[in-house]
């Protein structure tokens, strides 16, 4: 037995109004058609579902009997569109990405892989810069999330979710004089060329500092580059340049390059979502999130 979702809205909409007529001017059809949906109501369950008369159309008794299932039936096909709505709206639209060249390697680009893979209709804005620029794209609604590292003692204007740790680490290539060694100093870098980034990046004030405290001279910029590239990589690995390096870049270049034992010199940072303080969170954005979530939560594979 099948009934038509339409059929049954035209039903309750007779039961509701007692009158054929006005149901069908409720529900923007002609009379004759809501007539239609009601005489193939009763011949799929057999018997007089209204009594017709000059006043109008009043339920019979088996009437009333299926008006509480027709209402049941109503209530769940409406359920049922709403969530095929909010399916599509997950898996559709545009989704402005903000990432830092930190994050570029990181989870972030792997979910979203997942996500263009997933959801066909999706579109995706992705921009690259740093974080300072980003944070002010998703201020002004340029961007709807990003994510960059945050340091200790640098603050957002953005609401930030943390999202994953890294550690920014001083290394240089696998045979570097220094790598030799089981212990060093700051006094040990006193003839190092260094490859940094600029002035204005958060890790290389936070290490400057610490040279400072020590009262050990500033570090020699030999490279400045505003992210570890490749090309700043592949200098690193093969000059005895020492640069500050992400541990998740530290990953790919295993064998090539290696952190020195300077612990003193480690900052820690987190990986954070930046999102505008008070947004109305598209479905995209909400999906993005939690699939960023559970990419960080899951057990690394070694």
């Amino acid at each position: 037995m099948h009934f038509s979702p339409a059929d049954i809205a035209y039903f309750l909409e007779v039961a509701r109004r007692g009158h054929v007529g006005r149901a069908a001017d409720a529900v923007g059809v002609t009379q004759p058609a809501v007539s239609k949906a009601i005489r193939r109501l009763e011949e799929a369950v057999g018997v007089a579902l209204f009594e017709r008369g000059a006043h109008g159309a009043r339920l019979t008794a088996e009437g009333r009997l299926f008006l509480e299932s027709a209402r049941r039936f109503d209530a769940g096909h409406a359920e049922l569109m709403r969530s095929a709505s909010e399916l599509r709206a997950q898996h559709a639209g545009l989704l402005r990405v903000g990432l830092t060249n930190a994050a570029s390697d990181g989870p972030a680009v792997r979910v979203l892989s997942d996500m263009v893979r997933h959801r066909p209709g999706l579109r995706l804005s992705m921009a690259i810069g740093k974080s300072d620029a980003l944070n002010t794209a998703v201020e002004q609604a340029e961007l709807d999330v990003a994510v960059v590292p945050s340091y200790p003692g640098i603050a957002f204007s953005c609401d930030q979710l943390p999202v994953g740790e890294d550690t920014v680490r001083v290394a240089a290539r696998a045979h570097h004089p220094l790598a030799r060694r089981s212990a060093l100093t700051l006094a040990d870098l006193a003839d190092c060329a260094w490859a940094m980034p600029s002035r204005q990046s958060a890790a290389r004030r936070l290490v400057a500092q610490i040279f400072e405290q020590a009262g050990a001279p500033a570090p020699r910029v030999t490279l400045e580059t505003d992210y570890m590239t490749e090309a700043a990589m592949g200098l690193i690995a093969s000059t005895d340049l020492v640069g500050l390096v992400p541990a998740s870049t530290l990953r790919a270049w295993q064998g090539r390059v290696e952190a020195l034992p300077l612990p003193m010199l480690e900052v820690r940072r987190t990986l954070v979502l930046l999102t505008r303080p008070q947004a109305a969170w598209s479905p995209l954005m909400a999906a993005f999130r939690d699939l960023l979530q559970q990419h960080v939560r899951r057990p690394a594979v070694r």
